[in-house]
């Protein structure tokens, strides 16, 4: 049985509660222990709506540390509206990022750390690299993707890589409109035919998120052996 939260919880129960307790049921191996990384948590309430809140997660040694407030020296900081946050874990909105936030929780803790060898894939170590990078880069899903000026319905998530303050404007942006999230989704579309025929457009600093690529595809691949 999955321990995430089946119904809507406020932030703070979700990063204070619920995922410490899904750290504690994941398995982590010798390599994994050894990383550090601080992630900050940046929630965008209205007032009198939504219930908003920065965490900084600490992990270091193994171990899973959440304090109120985002520490400036996180290495990477996910930035979000509270009700687009609510929307992708229990709305099922967009059903591109709902999917895989619905598979994890249907599959339990074992998604995240399946057993056998297979778990041992990748190299943790290469997310050193984001202390790197500065930037925020902003993804946006759009109701209408012919649309050009951001509306209050579409659905963003900011990540701002590197330490510092977050920006006030995104210094790159990721935008794909739901149409062809969707597409994305049933496997009608890939994502390089929709880049490729500008369904899906990349502005501002593209070397950002090139980089941000980067690391990410090293983080994947196993770890080099060392002789």
């Amino acid at each position: 049985m999955s321990i995430f939260p089946p119904h809507p919880v406020p932030p703070r129960v979700f990063f204070e509660e619920s995922v410490p307790a899904l750290f504690a049921s994941v398995d982590l191996d010798e390599e994994e222990r050894a990383v550090e990384l601080k992630v900050g948590v940046v929630l965008q309430g209205v007032a009198g709506e939504d219930e908003g809140g920065e965490w900084t997660l600490h992990f270091s040694a193994g171990e899973l540390g959440i304090t109120a407030g985002r520490a400036e020296d996180c290495e990477i900081t996910i930035v979000q509206r509270v009700k687009d946050w609510r929307s992708a874990l229990w709305e099922g909105r967009p059903a591109l990022v709902a999917d895989a936030v619905a598979f994890v929780v249907e599959s339990g803790p074992a998604v995240l750390r399946p057993a056998g060898d297979s778990a041992r894939v990748g190299n943790p170590e290469a997310l050193r690299g984001l202390s790197e990078i500065h930037g925020l880069i902003e993804a946006i899903i759009a109701v209408d993707a012919n649309v050009t000026n951001d509306a209050d319905d579409d659905w963003r998530i900011g990540i701002r890589i590197g330490p510092g303050p977050i920006p006030d404007s995104p210094q790159a942006t990721i935008r794909l409109g739901a149409e062809q999230a969707d597409a994305i989704r049933r496997g009608d579309l890939h994502p390089i035919e929709a880049l490729m025929t500008g369904q899906l457009r990349m502005e501002g600093d593209l070397g950002l998120i090139i980089q941000l690529q980067a690391v990410a595809m090293t983080a994947s691949l196993p770890k080099p052996s060392s002789r």
